[in-house]
């Protein structure tokens, strides 16, 4: 990578200066399990075989950004895309290990940073074809295939695409919630009791297909990463989960106020 391009890496609302500048190289990984996804995902790591090691420090050293594209083998959709921060057996995480049929793969950690953590199915990129595998669909390929230039930046406009969806959606979502709070305070505050024990506010925390929350069964991807990017713009992804019901309308305000705080705070640790 080079030097002009290596120490910092550019706004993440200007994502498309990654993968769209002419010394920019692609390329196809597919993992095991989504267990090493997760372990991607906590440490901001990634491992290979030494012949995908040799690409791969060719070329980190000879481009501007290196994009690596996920699939999870068997679960026909890519999860997200992330570029390259160090050559294989320079990360700061040396001591974290990768798994291969339940086995620790020995391969050489090198940091990565997730850029966007968003499913795409295979059949919304059926028609994107790489060029530097006999022309098959861009979901083809051995663990370490390059893409074509034109079709990686192609697949990372989908991926664009969708997080920009979600993040509607998010929105739409906080404003329903921020709606429902006030007729709940409005409703407390002419001192009128509520006759219905039963009646409760619908569960908030959204359900989204598109976002990938299955990689750990323990924690979520939003709790693991500060990487992941639909959670560090949408501070009201932290809010979500509570139950408006037993809060007014200044202490839902206030809360919101605080994790945007802390988005705000995350966004600087990553400039």
């Amino acid at each position: 990578m080079n030097n002009s391009c290596s120490a910092l890496v550019p706004p993440f609302q200007d994502v498309k200066n990654l993968y769209s500048r002419a010394k920019t190289k692609f390329f196809l990984i597919k993992s095991s399990s989504d267990k090493n996804i997760s372990i991607s995902l906590n440490f901001n790591i990634w491992a290979t075989t030494p012949k995908n090691e040799n690409k791969f420090v060719t070329a980190f050293v000879e481009n501007d950004y290196v994009v690596l594209i996920f699939s999870v083998n068997g679960s026909s959709k890519f999860c997200g895309y992330a570029i390259m921060q160090s050559k294989p057996g320079m990360s700061k995480n040396n001591h974290v290990y990768f798994y291969y049929d339940d086995k620790i793969f020995r391969g050489r950690n090198f940091d990565i940073q997730w850029i966007r953590v968003v499913d795409v199915a295979f059949q919304e990129v059926s028609h994107l074809k790489n060029s530097l595998n006999e022309n098959k669909p861009i979901k083809v390929g051995r663990d370490g295939q390059e893409i074509e230039q034109i079709a990686g930046i192609k697949l990372c406009e989908i991926f664009e695409a969708k997080f920009v969806k979600i993040n509607n959606i998010a929105d739409t979502q906080l404003k329903k919630n921020i709606q429902t709070a006030q007729d709940v305070n409005a409703n407390n505050s002419v001192g009128s009791p509520c006759t219905d024990e039963k009646k409760q506010i619908g569960t908030l925390s959204p359900s989204n297909n598109n976002s990938n929350t299955n990689y750990n069964p323990i924690r979520t991807i939003q709790e693991e990463s500060q990487y992941n990017l639909f959670n560090i713009y949408n501070p009201a992804l932290h809010i979500f989960p509570i139950d408006l019901a037993n809060m007014n309308y200044d202490e839902y305000i206030d809360l919101y106020e605080k994790s945007l705080l802390v988005w705000q705070q995350k966004m600087l640790q990553l400039k």
